[in-house]
């Protein structure tokens, strides 16, 4: 039932089903109407609203790493670069288990990018107390 199917090009942005003709899809077992460039319908009840949460999803995650990537030890302009790399290799992906996949890889980038940034500001603390405290001796 979670079948993918491209939507269609030169489509104008909107989309153009609502939930009756998500029932008919599905018992026809073919994609609503959509005009949404670029995105992903999923035959289904609740495929619009699926579509919809990835696509919310991607870019919530894109957002959080690009925000993440200003204190980037080589620089923003480089991590920004290798981001937008990244998401342009994958756009293509249509499998829902790798989107997924994809996703839960981005969160881990995340949180090892906030635990780098931890780190290094723990590490200048420590350096500015024991430098004070080998001053005074």
């Amino acid at each position: 039932l979670l079948q993918l199917h491209p939507a269609p090009l030169g489509c104008g942005g909107a989309v153009k089903s609502d939930r009756s003709e998500a029932l008919k899809a599905v018992a026809y077992r073919k994609a609503p109407e959509c005009s949404h460039r670029g995105a992903l319908l999923f035959s289904g009840f609740w495929g619009l609203e699926l579509v919809k949460y990835v696509i919310g999803e991607v870019l919530n995650l894109y957002k959080n790493l690009l925000y993440l990537g200003r204190d980037y030890p080589k620089g923003a302009d480089y991590f920004k670069r290798r981001l937008k790399n990244v998401f342009l290799k994958n756009k293509d992906v249509k499998d829902p288990e790798k989107i997924k996949e994809l996703i839960e890889r981005g969160e881990f980038v995340m949180k090892e990018l906030e635990a780098l940034y931890f780190l290094r500001k723990y590490r200048a603390m420590k350096q500015r107390y024991y430098s004070d405290i080998n001053k005074t001796k």
